[in-house]
């Protein structure tokens, strides 16, 4: 979840500043005599890394926020046990003459990890619970990668999936088995697979009196409730691949021609823009909640098994960011929970396909190595 932060504290970790040897030069007096020489130090040049160092931490540090109702953080560090679980799921539907909606989704992932923070930057160890417990065949592991950076007025989020097959039908709608509805849900299906990278970033217009980072990355905390408009920009690919063949002989029986595509693969440029708000209930205790819609512009490409349903297509839609967390912190120690989920809404004409998908964490924490003031 944390890899990006990872890659950014090695590049901080491995950064190498060159020496630079003195120079000495002489001095003279008024009458053109010679006077002890004195070592003059070049000025150092920063590297790329340096500067990229420096970039980031004041990013991480700088506030300029009231701290009547904001507390800056007053540690550099901070250790962290952490359970993540993963979800996702996928709604596919017709909705031509003989409407019908398949929703699709594997088991949710879960991972324990222990990590160690500097300026709310995160290095650590985490291990995937099932693959512990059980044995799980190769393909059907998973890529995924989630991070979240919040700062005080510029957040940003990205995202990596690569999903595994091993994927259940959760509801159906549509399907018949002599002439009654028949629910399949429960039913092993391995012929879906699905790739999708996106990054959002988003500005915090409230920002003397609200703090995101109090919420999601504990670094803050939030001393009087407040809310805030936030407006942001994202971009995002999807990339579906669907094997009708696959599924129960009683669906592919009764499965409608829209439904029979292959694949599926979407750009989305969106436009989002919502409100957070952070309620402190009680000192030190925070209830965070946001809802970030987004209008969106998609370009797309499908493949299905009737050439009729073989198109480029361009549409607007709305998509959804939503967070939410609860947590307690003293800044000295922190604990609580938080989730984030992604929805993207693809439409065509007697088609359309939902995908949702995000994290939650529970975690618990100390932070120590007090700032100097």
């Amino acid at each position: 979840m944390r890899c990006l932060c990872l890659l950014l504290m090695l590049s901080v970790g491995l950064t190498v500043q060159a020496q630079t040897g003195q120079e000495l030069l002489p001095l003279t007096t008024e009458d053109g005599s010679a006077a002890d020489t004195v070592s003059v130090l070049p000025k150092k040049k920063r590297n790329i890394f340096v500067k990229a160092r420096d970039l980031l931490i004041g990013y991480l540090d700088y506030y300029d926020y009231d701290t009547s109702y904001i507390r800056p953080p007053e540690f550099y560090y901070t250790l962290m046990l952490q359970q993540s679980a993963s979800f996702e799921n996928y709604s596919i539907r017709s909705h031509g003459s003989h409407p019908q909606r398949l929703k699709l989704s594997p088991n949710h992932s879960y991972r324990l990890g222990v990590y160690f923070g500097w300026h709310s930057l995160f290095i650590g160890l985490s291990a995937n619970t099932d693959e512990l417990f059980s044995k799980r065949e190769g393909s059907n592991k998973k890529t995924e990668y989630y991070v979240n950076l919040y700062g005080c007025k510029l957040g940003c989020d990205f995202f990596y999936r690569r999903t595994g097959n091993d994927f259940k039908i959760r509801e159906t709608e549509g399907f018949y088995v002599n002439g009654r509805e028949h629910d399949f849900s429960g039913m092993d299906y391995s012929g879906l697979k699905v790739k999708a990278t996106g990054l959002n970033v988003y500005y915090v217009f409230n920002n003397k009196h609200f703090s995101y980072p109090a919420a999601y990355s504990q670094t803050t905390v939030q001393k009087i409730s407040r809310g805030t408009l936030v407006a942001g920009i994202s971009w995002s690919k999807h990339d579906f691949s669907f094997d009708h063949s696959l599924l129960p002989q009683p669906i592919r029986d009764n499965l409608s021609e829209e439904l029979k595509f292959t694949h599926i693969k979407y750009t989305d440029f969106n436009i989002n823009f919502g409100y957070a708000f952070n309620w402190v209930f009680v000192d030190n205790w925070l209830l965070a909640v946001a809802l970030t819609p987004a209008l969106a512009y998609k370009t797309s490409t499908m493949k299905a098994q009737s050439p009729d349903y073989n198109r480029d297509h361009r549409s607007i839609n709305v998509d959804f960011i939503t967070r939410a967390g609860i947590v307690y912190n003293n800044n000295r120690f922190f604990a609580g929970a938080s989730a984030v989920t992604h929805i993207y809404q693809y439409y065509q004409k007697n088609f359309s396909l939902t995908d949702n998908f995000g994290m939650i964490n529970i975690y618990v924490g100390l932070n120590f190595g007090r700032r100097e003031k």
